[in-house]
């Protein structure tokens, strides 16, 4: 279903050409902003940029809230599996912590570290520090056991009760810094015409991509509807062209080709109404680049070329039920906005979300 929804936009996207071969586009569109999700952070030549992750399900919310023509809420940076915590001290600026327990009088547990702090960078740069003491600072701690597995975080310390009595005093997520800053003042992004964007706050991201992001669906209704409407006149044409020649009001054997166009034209059939469309959408490509020869007259090749078994009261039958589809298809297409569009791509992708990667329980 979600691959539906992407091949939707293929014919909105500009291409690139690699050696007059049609490669990737130069972007792709997807529903939502990944970059929020994925988080983005690099330096390039006078920019630096740096962009947290956000909860995918509080931004198809914000997308929603958008949608019916609310202001996006704020959104505190999220991150997969993380069971610390992260709070807001400024704008754009936020601490994130770990976890630590006292288990006893002697023991303290640690089960989380901030966001970007790995356990073996925590052993050697926190704790065997605290374990040896420096020549400066007397030890802290007397012993660490870690019992870590691929998802989870534990650090079982061991130290003399004063000790432990101290570093609570002092606060513990400070003594064993458990705690890092995460700022968001370096929000720079390309935009959708590839020109450099520095953006003050994860609200402005979102409306940048929600702009762009409907012009699309505008742009994706008119394209279906143009091609659903391509589609039935060709059926339509079809079913036609077999009741006649079944009913002997339409002849076309042993006749010229340019006989049979001119009679088809006079009939009132339509030149390949799919072609036709296709073609009219190319125009603006065309004009970029070389411009492609027209061909010239009618093309009633999809008439003309329908095997002989075509010509029955079945496959007549059956191509009136593909055309009354597809004008079914079509109306209910028309009686949707660009926002029923985007708000039926959010609920099919939030009904794969939830078998990929199911809400976590607050129970």
């Amino acid at each position: 279903m979600l691959t539906d929804i992407t091949n939707m936009d293929d014919n909105l996207l500009k291409y690139n050409y690699d050696d007059n071969q049609r490669v990737e586009p130069e972007w792709y569109i997807p529903i939502i902003p990944t970059v929020l999700i994925n988080g983005s952070e690099g330096i390039g030549t006078g920019w630096a940029s740096k962009i947290p992750n956000y909860d995918i399900r509080e931004i198809i919310s914000n997308i929603h809230r958008m949608l019916n023509g609310q202001e996006p809420l704020p959104m505190l940076p999220n991150y997969k599996n993380f069971r610390g915590t992260i709070e807001q001290v400024m704008d754009n600026q936020y601490m994130n912590s770990g976890e630590v327990a006292i288990i006893d009088s002697t023991t303290i547990e640690i089960s989380e570290l901030p966001v970007k702090t790995w356990t073996q960078a925590f052993k050697e740069n926190v704790l065997e520090p605290m374990l040896n003491g420096t020549e400066k600072v007397p030890p802290l701690i007397t012993d660490y056991k870690d019992y870590h597995t691929d998802t989870t975080v534990r650090f079982v310390i061991k130290m003399s009760e004063e000790k432990l009595r101290e570093a609570e005093a002092a606060g513990l997520h400070k003594v064993f810094k458990l705690q890092s800053p995460l700022t968001c003042n370096s929000m720079v992004l390309f935009d959708h015409v590839g020109s450099l964007k520095k953006y003050e706050s994860v609200q402005d991201i979102l409306k940048d991509f929600f702009e762009l992001r409907m012009k699309y669906y505008v742009l994706r209704k008119d394209w279906l509807v143009g091609m659903l409407g391509a589609e039935s006149a060709k059926l339509s044409n079809q079913a036609r062209f077999i009741l006649e020649k079944i009913q002997g009001t339409l002849v076309i054997e042993n006749k010229p080709k340019k006989e049979l166009i001119r009679m088809l034209q006079k009939m009132g059939y339509d030149s390949d109404p799919v072609k036709a469309w296709k073609q009219a959408q190319e125009k603006d490509e065309e004009e970029e680049g070389a411009e492609k020869e027209d061909d010239s007259g009618p093309d009633y090749n999809y008439l003309l070329s329908m095997p002989m078994w075509f010509l029955t009261k079945e496959k007549k039958e059956e191509l009136c039920r593909q055309r009354d589809a597809k004008m079914t298809e079509l109306n209910t297409l028309k009686k949707k906005s660009p926002e029923d569009l985007w708000r039926e791509d959010l609920a099919a992708f939030s009904e794969e979300l939830e078998v990929f990667l199911p809400a976590p329980s607050h129970e």
